[in-house]
């Protein structure tokens, strides 16, 4: 049973859904949560002055800047095929949430709506901006050359503002990285998505003084052996990775 995400609004969000002319397809669902959940996941949105500034270019031609903060900890299945031990102090209902979005019976419900193929949990993470954070059209490391061994087929973005501003809301750029086939219409309790393509550049505006961007980004791949979040006991007791930071901790 899907309990956090709010399927009506999947279901009536599907007739917007797109598809670009070079066959990726890409689109956003309003009110993607059920509205107590995305009160208290808006309210446990974890501390953003701990966030680290991100301040670089994209490895693509032509160069693109990214500019904002992303949270300490965050799941890459490349690193942690499936371990997520050092995202259990998020609060209940963000473990809660991130477990229904990556269980087997969530991944093929949107996986069929959306019409794109994806299996297991990639990437998660939180990320922050405001004034002057941007991210200049780019396509994603999953489709480029140095994508690594599990490539992201799906990319999804969920947005936790307060107000329905979309000042730094995401955009679909044509080809040229110039021209704006889409953005997102709404910062508050959102889902916008791409699948990922060589054409599937994306990206937002700098941002105005007074705004602010707070998300979740959330992206999918598809593997020969689906790659699950491992929730045994004995694995989180027998967690190298866990007893390293627990060290270091103690040691600071």
């Amino acid at each position: 049973m899907i309990e956090f995400f709010d399927v009506n609004s999947i279901e009536a969000a599907k007739k917007t859904f797109r598809t670009a002319d070079s066959g990726f397809r890409y689109g956003f669902i309003p009110d993607v949560f059920k509205e107590n959940v995305y009160r208290e996941l808006m309210a446990t949105f974890p501390d953003v002055s701990k966030f680290k500034l991100v301040d670089k270019m994209y490895k693509v031609v032509g160069g693109a800047h990214k500019l904002f903060y992303v949270a300490p900890h965050s799941y890459v299945v490349s690193k942690n095929m499936g371990c997520w031990c050092h995202l259990r102090s998020l609060p209940p209902t963000w473990r809660r949430v991130l477990q229904e979005s990556v269980s087997p019976e969530f991944m093929s419900y949107l996986s069929d709506t959306i019409g794109v193929k994806f299996n297991s949990l990639a990437n998660f993470g939180h990320t922050y901006g405001n004034e002057g954070c941007v991210q200049e059209p780019h396509i994603d490391g999953a489709i480029r050359e140095d994508h690594g061994e599990h490539p992201s087929t799906l990319a999804t973005l969920l947005y936790f503002n307060e107000s329905p501003d979309n000042a730094g809301g995401t955009c679909v750029y044509a080809t040229d990285r110039k021209t704006v086939l889409f953005q997102a219409p709404s910062m508050r309790n959102g889902m916008f998505f791409f699948e990922q393509h060589t054409d599937a550049w994306h990206g937002f505006p700098v941002m105005p003084a007074g705004a602010e961007r707070r998300l979740v980004s959330l992206a999918y791949s598809l593997e020969e052996s689906p790659i699950r979040l491992k929730n045994s006991l004995f694995h989180r007791f027998s967690c190298v990775p866990s007893y390293k930071r627990a060290i270091k901790r103690l040691l600071r």
